[in-house]
């Protein structure tokens, strides 16, 4: 793999931006190894946040990755939470070099989910969303009729470059247990990694965030074998 041809796109999950705290540091330490990097925005948002969708998201990377192939850039994708479902969908079409997802589900507003934690959500019709750059949003309801039509688990299987998987013990939000269904049913080269204690949000665990990033740019720059599986003791049962 020669970095200086290749671009690495890091899509962020709902609600983060192309700041987001989430790749600051990552994106500064996969460029110095000379890798292009590229954060790309959701569209809509915040400002027409009717039209924020995985929809709208996907067809604008989907230009930008034909863009850069047509420049004959080698890829490598890498989605944060609901971004990892973006990328998931991105690399069945496009064939990276690699893939790596962080605390990432395999679907949004599950039928589960409806009846928990989007169930008022769906009865407002709109969610509040605090957003650490802009503020107090209202995500229309539609952002999950949308989201739903993407079930990661009818893709995985059929991606062939090496994967990734990061899970937060402690995440909530998208439980290590889910994030697991995806591995599993995942090709090999695949490696597997829990982080002890880190929440859905580790880019706010500077220690969670230091070693996830650790994990991920030795992910990228391996050339053998992908890693054995890495569980933390207290996951044993």
């Amino acid at each position: 793999m020669n970095p200086s041809q290749t671009t690495i796109i890091l899509i962020p999950g709902f609600g983060e931006y192309v700041e987001t705290p989430t790749f600051k540091d990552l994106k500064v330490e996969l460029e110095g190894q000379g890798y292009s990097v590229i954060i790309p925005a959701w569209p809509h948002y915040p400002d027409d946040l009717d039209k924020y969708s995985m929809t709208e998201t996907l067809h604008s990377l989907r230009e930008q990755i034909k863009e850069l192939q047509a420049q004959g850039k080698q890829l490598i994708l890498h989605g944060n939470s609901m971004g990892g479902i973006l990328a998931i969908l991105l690399a069945k079409e496009f064939s990276p070099l690699k893939l790596s997802l962080t605390v990432t589900p395999y679907q949004a507003g599950t039928d589960d989910d409806l009846a928990g934690k989007y169930k008022d959500w769906k009865e407002s019709g709109f969610r509040e969303f605090t957003s650490s750059r802009y503020g107090t949003l209202k995500i229309p309801f539609s952002f999950i009729e949308d989201a739903r039509q993407y079930n990661a688990l009818d893709h995985i299987a059929d991606i062939k470059c090496p994967i990734l998987f990061i899970a937060g013990e402690k995440d909530t939000n998208v439980p290590w247990t889910t994030v697991k269904k995806l591995h599993d049913k995942a090709t090999e080269p695949k490696e597997w990694h829990v982080i002890e204690g880190a929440e859905h949000r580790f880019q706010h665990q500077e220690e969670k965030l230091k070693e996830v990033n650790e994990i991920i740019v030795d992910f990228i720059s391996q050339t053998g074998n992908l890693k054995s599986m890495r569980f933390p003791i207290l996951l044993s049962g």
